[in-house]
């Protein structure tokens, strides 16, 4: 009878033991699965949001695309939602931050993103509330979208419009047939070789042949040019002519030094105030005796009349 006792309580504590064993070994497979650190140091932070788009408790919280943390509560205030999350590294929020939840897939979750702001701008004052940003609701935008396309299809579809007016009027529909039509027309005389424009479509050996000829024509005036045959290949080629040219071009540049200078007889004219002088009391002499022509022009016709009758 002690012998059957003492083996029931060695399986028993056997049994008590494996099972202890087993919830060991189940606690350490879940802290390794949740990759929780008990023994890291968590750097608390809170955010004040005015609605979180169904944030919840366990969050990821990421930075610059890295995990960094979890969301540990969301809090229900007065105007405000409070979200407190544990972070793995010390963040310091400067100016410009940004704090905002964000769909973590297309199949649904949500993360806490946050940008601690340019990395030249000064750090927020200590003890300043961290104020995230309202998140987008995909839904309810979809929404004003679909919304916002079917107004423009019923404008549309009720000929309001530029777009409604070329579908709901007959008359443009009516247009594009005569211009439709008209450029089936042009097509069919181009194809037909009618016209110049056609002529050049459908020649196309003649026209080939024409360029042939142009081409060779002008290489030929070219060669002629480069080997210095002709009045331009000379200018091109002959080293003289430019020498001419230049020379020419001196002596002219000297003469108009000579003319500025008043040198010469063109010269003294362009520069000398006293040929001007001289050439308008000239005119003015002229024109004196011009006049004097003009008053005794009768006297002396009278004079011959009057003589001749005797």
């Amino acid at each position: 009878m002690s012998d059957k006792h003492t083996k029931d309580l060695t399986i028993e504590v056997l049994v008590g033991f494996f099972m202890f064993i087993i919830l060991i070994a189940l606690g350490i497979f879940t802290i390794v699965l949740s990759r929780q650190n008990f023994f890291q140091k968590t750097y608390p932070v809170e955010v004040f949001f005015e609605e979180i788009g169904g944030l919840r408790e366990g969050d990821n919280v990421l930075l610059r695309g890295t995990k960094v943390g979890s969301v540990k509560a969301t809090m229900l205030e007065k105007d405000h939602v409070a979200v407190r999350a544990n972070l793995e590294v010390p963040i310091e929020f400067r100016e410009g931050y940004k704090v905002e939840v964000l769909d973590s897939s297309m199949l649904g979750g949500k993360v806490l993103k946050i940008d601690e702001g340019p990395l030249n701008a000064p750090p927020v004052p200590e003890g300043e509330p961290i104020i995230g940003t309202p998140p987008v609701n995909i839904i309810d935008e979809l929404g004003i979208a679909v919304s916002g396309i079917k107004n423009l299809t019923e404008r549309v579809a009720s000929g309001h419009g530029t777009l409604g007016k070329l579908i709901q009027d007959e008359l443009v529909y009516d247009h594009l047939q005569e211009i439709t039509a008209n450029l089936q027309m042009v097509s069919d005389r181009l194809a037909n070789g009618k016209g110049t424009l056609g002529k050049l479509l459908s020649d196309d050996d003649r026209l080939y042949r024409d360029l042939q000829d142009s081409m060779a024509y002008i290489r030929s005036i070219s060669g002629k040019i480069d080997s210095g045959e002709g009045t331009l290949g000379k200018l091109i080629a002959d080293d003289q002519v430019y020498e001419d040219l230049r020379a020419s071009l001196a002596g002219i540049h000297e003469i108009a030094n000579k003319i500025n200078s008043g040198e010469g007889t063109l010269g003294k004219l362009v520069t000398d105030d006293q040929v001007y002088v001289e050439a308008q009391k000239l005119l003015e002499d002229l024109r004196a005796a011009i006049d004097d022509m003009r008053e005794t022009s009768p006297v002396t016709t009278f004079s011959t009349i009057f003589f001749g009758a005797f």
